[in-house]
């Protein structure tokens, strides 16, 4: 893989590893919590949007790839373990889509724009939603460690 493609696989993985120190470092009170006065956005509604997003992506880009997935429902019942799991295993079935993209000439099926677009979308769309967990976790009291407060801006080393 040349310079350039193995540093677009290697920033999606990055941003991974960022969502994956706010996992672990959450409690399954934490997923909890929520600003909301109806109830919705808790943290651990907004990780199971994160993952699902990236199922709905997949799906249109290829269904067999996530044929064994489910999507998490509202109501199911959020924990650290399976959201871990889920966000590791579409991490990884997205950064194989860059690199069968990158192989395709940068076009990537489902998403017209093509590789560096796509992964412009999902690191976008994630972040918002990692800076709302993390408001909402500072606003319902939660201790923020210094990784999720500064760590995560550590590129070099993540």
């Amino acid at each position: 893989m040349e310079v350039l493609q193995q540093q677009i696989v290697d920033t999606w993985f990055i941003h991974h590893r960022i969502n994956v120190m706010l996992i672990e470092a959450l409690t399954d009170e934490a997923l909890m919590f929520t600003t909301s006065k109806r109830g919705g956005g808790s943290v651990g509604h907004q990780l199971a949007h994160m993952y699902n997003v990236r199922f709905w992506k997949l799906e249109r880009m290829h269904q067999p790839w996530v044929a064994h997935l489910n999507t998490i429902k509202a109501d199911d019942v959020k924990t650290i373990n399976s959201l871990h799991s889920m966000h590791a295993v579409s991490a990884a079935l997205i950064g194989d889509v860059l690199k069968e993209g990158m192989a395709n000439g940068g076009v990537v099926k489902g998403f017209k724009r093509g590789v560096v677009p796509l992964l412009g979308y999902f690191i976008a769309h994630e972040a918002h939603h990692r800076g709302n967990i993390l408001l909402t976790l500072k606003l319902c009291g939660f201790t923020l460690p210094d990784t999720l407060k500064y760590g995560i801006w550590e590129w070099n080393k993540i």
